[in-house]
């Protein structure tokens, strides 16, 4: 198989959150110290968001409109989020959610629902994409999408 055209990883890492929520210790030393892998050993193009630069907002953008036009089929694209994260019951399972850096604790508008996410991610044209969450309970992402069950011909 071919090379890839491109590496592009977004990285991100909040220590320092607001409005009551607890600081953390090591997520923006994770998340600069992975960029700075993926960059120097790997080739990758890294935008790197940090404390107060990983707001909803500039999350929101990255995968809504920079990363859809900087990504092509033949590319490589990780994912890689530090900080964060909490699951609130709901009748479908548990809903997963990320919490950049601007989250406010009582406004659940403010944090990264983990289905959109999941649809923003999906649908950026490339060949591979590896996506890390680094927080409290990321293995809600599971949930985050569901395919129909299919009954396989005999």
């Amino acid at each position: 198989m071919a090379e890839f055209s491109r590496s592009i990883a977004l990285v991100i890492g909040s220590n320092n959150y607001q409005d009551g929520l607890p600081a953390l210790e090591t997520a923006r030393h994770d998340a600069k110290r992975l960029a700075e892998v993926l960059q120097e050993q790997h080739g990758y193009e890294v935008i790197l968001l940090l404390d107060k630069d990983a707001t909803q907002e500039s999350i929101s953008e990255l995968l809504n409109e920079t990363l859809p036009d900087r990504l092509g089929a033949d590319d490589r694209m990780l994912f890689y989020f530090a900080g964060h994260g909490v699951a609130l019951d709901s009748d479908g399972g548990p809903n997963g959610y990320l919490l950049p850096q601007d989250a406010r604790r009582s406004d659940e508008t403010s944090f990264i629902h983990m289905p959109a996410l999941s649809d923003a991610l999906c649908a950026l044209d490339c060949r591979h994409m590896l996506v890390i969450l680094d927080s409290c309970f990321g293995g809600a992402f599971r949930w985050s999408s569901s395919r129909e069950a299919m009954v396989l011909p005999d």
